[in-house]
């Protein structure tokens, strides 16, 4: 018979959260109050605190299994539903997602003592990372592991204490900070700038994305049309806005190719009904104002005249 148990924080303040989950049999459950942690610097913190204030943790077994690959499943499931602390998802000490690893014979507290000692060893870290890896290299493992993994997401409660995790562990400054960096440090590799200009012009080109983005766009500027005008105004007057706009005009217009092709956009616009139509229609203005007309006529008369 298999079970997965929980630990939870009896502190008053802390609400009784879970703080570890895991999966066993027989003395599974209290070996980690009874033993020093060494495995898991976390839990083995909390747990020393505990005993300086002179507490104990709130051990309960929620789940008994007669297959262990259910055990497994509500062990990864739980793990899911509360996160981890070392993610920034949720409360728990766990360091992995659960599911590793398969109970046989029943192990003495001699035993799982002396097995945790050792495997605090460099070299037998060393041993146990290269034999996860080995289990992910097994296809059935790593099919049935995965299986459960997702099947553990699906559940709404998991879903929701996920999103909000995630929510506010990416809204700190630290993780802001972070990926900023690393986006940075993305952007500098040319083989990684180059692919992923040429995405986002797949990604834009999409009539689906444009449609959005027009959407968005129009939504923007209905709620904060205003705002945005004064700051874009604002910004295109400032000097060192000007000056760089000048300088990217003239370095465009020096290309002949790009000038032509101006040109002939300039004009083709210039000929099109609506555009004679709407300068007819400005000029007839300007000429009915009277202030507009008399200085028109003086620039006429000095040109004449010049």
């Amino acid at each position: 018979m298999f079970y997965v148990y929980t630990y939870r924080d009896p502190r008053p303040t802390k609400n009784n959260q879970v703080v570890y989950v895991g999966k066993g049999a027989g003395r599974r459950a209290w070996y980690h109050w009874e033993h020093q942690v060494r495995h898991n610097k976390g839990l083995g913190s909390f747990l020393a605190l505990l005993r300086h204030e002179n507490l104990s943790p709130h051990i309960e077994l929620v789940s008994q299994h007669a297959e262990e690959l259910d055990a497994f499943a509500e062990e990864i499931r739980l793990i899911m539903l509360y996160g981890r602390r070392d993610l920034g998802t949720g409360t728990l000490f766990n360091l992995t997602d659960g599911g590793e690893g398969l109970w046989g014979a029943l192990r003495t507290p001699e035993w799982l003592e002396k097995m945790s000692l050792a495997a605090s060893t460099p070299a037998q870290k060393q041993r146990m990372s290269a034999a996860s890896l080995a289990k992910w290299a097994d296809p059935l493992w790593r099919a049935k592991t995965t299986a459960l993994i997702r099947e553990a997401l699906k559940d709404p409660e998991v879903i929701r204490r996920r999103e909000a995790g995630k929510a506010l562990f990416t809204g700190t400054p630290e993780f802001k900070e972070t990926m900023r960096q690393a986006t940075l440090r993305m952007w500098e590799d040319p083989e990684y700038a180059s692919r992923a200009r040429a995405a986002q012009l797949v990604g834009n080109a999409r009539p689906e994305v444009r449609s959005k983005r027009a959407e968005n766009s129009a939504k923007m500027w209905e709620e904060q049309g205003e705002a945005l005008a004064g700051k874009i105004k604002a910004a295109r007057g400032a000097p060192a806005s000007r000056a760089l706009s000048a300088r990217k005009s003239k370095a465009m217009w020096a290309d002949p190719e790009y000038a032509a092709r101006q040109k002939r956009n300039n004009q083709e616009i210039s000929r099109r009904p609506e555009v004679l139509a709407a300068r007819s229609s400005a000029a007839k203005a300007m000429w009915a104002d009277p202030v507009r007309r008399a200085a028109m006529l003086a620039a006429r008369a000095a040109r004449k005249y010049s």
